[in-house]
């Protein structure tokens, strides 16, 4: 492996992703594939998304072709450079098992310092939200590829592990 993924952003890492999952796409399908994501993380804004492409394509990651359409469309795919950072990038076990952004943990160490009322309202909520989170992932899972099965399996499995702190701190209540 080599060091070229330090440089390699998640989006960006994401984006390249989804570019090979989709095979040729468009800058605006890879944007739109950001929007629909499970995640409130990956906005998809044109201001993130767009400049990181065009930053993996100047650095010989992505390869743009102008299409005959009147929208002035570019078909987006890998080049060999790209496929191996892809690749370093999915191999990099330091940062696949990085606990990375997660807005639950980062609350959970002050939810203690609510008082009593409060933290108990709030995990009833969260209990209520996350239960509809779930539910809501599932129905997805009818009509997906595998690769974007894989990726609802894993988030309902941390939803449920979620719950399942959260019935601890509960019960402890």
């Amino acid at each position: 492996m080599n060091n070229r993924q330090d440089s390699l952003t998640e989006l960006e890492g994401a984006i390249l992703s989804e570019v090979h999952h989709r095979g040729r796409s468009t800058a605006f399908q890879v944007r739109k594939a950001f929007q629909v994501s499970p995640s409130l993380e990956w906005s998809g804004s044109a201001g993130a998304v767009y400049p990181a492409i065009a930053k993996l394509t100047a650095s010989g990651s992505i390869r743009s072709e102008k299409t005959d359409s009147g929208r002035k469309t570019s078909l987006l795919s890998l080049t060999a450079e790209g496929e191996t950072r892809l690749n370093d990038w999915i191999c990099d076990p330091a940062r696949a098992a990085s606990v990375g952004l997660d807005p639950f943990r980062l609350r959970a160490g002050m939810w203690s310092a609510l008082p009593a009322q409060t933290r108990r309202a709030a995990f009833d909520a969260l209990h209520r939200r996350i239960g509809e989170e779930i539910e809501g992932l599932k129905a997805r899972l009818t009509d997906l590829d595998a690769v974007e099965r894989e990726r609802i399996e894993l988030a309902i499995l941390l939803q449920q592990a979620r719950v399942d702190w959260l019935n601890l701190r509960l019960a402890e209540d």
